[in-house]
């Protein structure tokens, strides 16, 4: 018997469909193990493949890879007895002073442990603060209050001398907060800085953003920056442009326009850093230096954005989704203007991200690059003649650890010394 026509045309839409679903699974697969196994690779690849196929295919393909290792983490996590401890040991505080880094030093010498009398001394010094306030008399002591758990992990909420400046002063301390009961393992690190001490700088990458407009861009820290005493630490920036076309402007000159209505980091030629939503709260000034936009305030006025986990595109770049879980990362500030912060972690979903910087007491804040590949958090330490980059978080370790060092695509954030810096730049 002769098969009726629209029998063979349903046989070969069934063989299509299933082949699609094969070479789908196949690709996805590939790039799980590919985005696990080589970092680097699959992030520059993701970048090349957008030329091709456009940023609304590439993103989907993330995110079906990024929920593919989603779930095998949380599976992992649920069959596993291994406790859950903190992204770092007892290490807490590293000297960047030239005294650090004389000849016959090792890294690990720059190295001290953990204060057990910091919580009583730190109790102490917090209520004098208030004493203090309630007297109205000025205090310029640098003090950050320890944060409630979001998580059950030991030590999670609690400062930790991180930097110091050549005084022996610390200038930052960080800690790390678990804001997603759902993924427990996921912790966001939270750096803070005290800008009284300490100098935000930014540096236009090699390539990106890019921009027709012609200016230097050697995507390296300046050499009067790069020495014992100066340099603190480094952080990447933002979106590349073709993701989100947000504002970029450099000693004045705009590479990118500034959008009204989005979230800005600010910095002006006396050093003062501020970010906030560009037109409003911050407009232009003879003195601004540098503004960076990466799409709205995650964070305003110390309130979540309402539209945290939406995935516009106009607003947050044609990248991943707010609620697909992966590398994050977002700078922010306190209320008073002296406390600039950085947090980053695995894991991560938009609206957890922001938890965990309302939970910490950010009062403004902007989410900066994602993915695994592209968000990275040095320390700078001076080792002998060497400069050593010390990452944040474990995961962070890459095979170029010394992206900031040597040179970068991408635009990045550096800190150093106010005492010893350079003018801003």
């Amino acid at each position: 018997m002769v098969q009726p026509r629209n029998h063979h045309r349903h046989q070969r839409l069934i063989q299509m469909s299933c082949l699609t679903i094969v070479v789908g699974l196949v690709a996805v697969g590939s790039l799980f193990l590919i985005l696990n196994r080589y970092p680097k690779f699959a992030a520059l690849g993701a970048d090349e493949l957008r030329n091709f196929i456009g940023n609304e295919r590439v993103a989907k393909l993330e995110t079906a890879v990024l929920q593919a290792e989603d779930w095998l983490h949380q599976w992992r996590y649920k069959i596993s007895n291994k406790p859950l401890t903190a992204p770092w040991g007892n290490e807490s505080v590293a000297s960047n002073s030239p005294a650090a880094s004389s000849p016959g030093s090792s890294a690990s010498n720059t190295v001290e442990k953990a204060n057990p009398s910091k919580s009583l001394s730190s109790g102490g010094s917090k209520l004098q603060s208030s004493i203090q306030n309630l007297l109205g008399i000025p205090s310029g002591e640098w003090s950050l209050p320890s944060l409630p758990p979001m998580g059950k992990i030991a030590g999670e909420g609690t400062w930790q001398p991180y930097l110091r400046d050549p005084t022996g002063r610390v200038v930052a301390e960080r800690t790390f907060l678990q804001p997603d009961p759902q993924r427990p393992y996921a912790v966001v690190a939270i750096v803070a800085f005290d800008l009284q001490y300490t100098r935000l700088h930014f540096v236009l990458g090699n390539t990106e953003p890019k921009s027709s407009v012609s200016i230097p861009r050697p995507g390296t820290i300046p050499s009067a920056d790069m020495a014992p005493g100066v340099l603190l630490a480094a952080f990447n920036g933002g979106f590349r442009a073709q993701d989100g076309n947000f504002g970029t402007v450099v000693n004045g000159i705009a590479l990118l326009p500034l959008r009204d209505g989005l979230g800005t980091v600010a910095i002006y030629s006396d050093g003062t850093v501020r970010i906030g939503m560009w037109g409003t709260e911050i407009t232009s000034k003879p003195d601004l230096v540098i503004l960076r936009q990466n799409g709205p305030l995650m964070i305003h006025n110390g309130q979540i954005a309402p539209n945290i986990a939406e995935n516009n595109p106009q607003d947050w770049g044609f990248t991943l989704g707010g609620v697909v879980a992966t590398y994050r990362s977002a700078i922010g500030i306190s209320k008073d203007g002296r406390t600039l912060y950085y947090a980053a972690g695995g894991g991560l979903t938009r609206p957890e991200l922001a938890d965990a910087l309302q939970t910490a007491g950010v009062y403004q804040a902007v989410q900066m690059d994602i993915n695994d590949y592209w968000v990275h958090f040095d320390r700078i330490q001076f080792v002998g003649h060497n400069v050593v980059a010390d990452p944040l978080l474990p995961a962070m370790k890459k095979e170029d650890d010394q992206r900031y060092i040597q040179g970068f695509t991408r635009d990045f954030f550096y800190v150093t010394s106010a005492q010893l810096t350079t003018a801003v730049k």
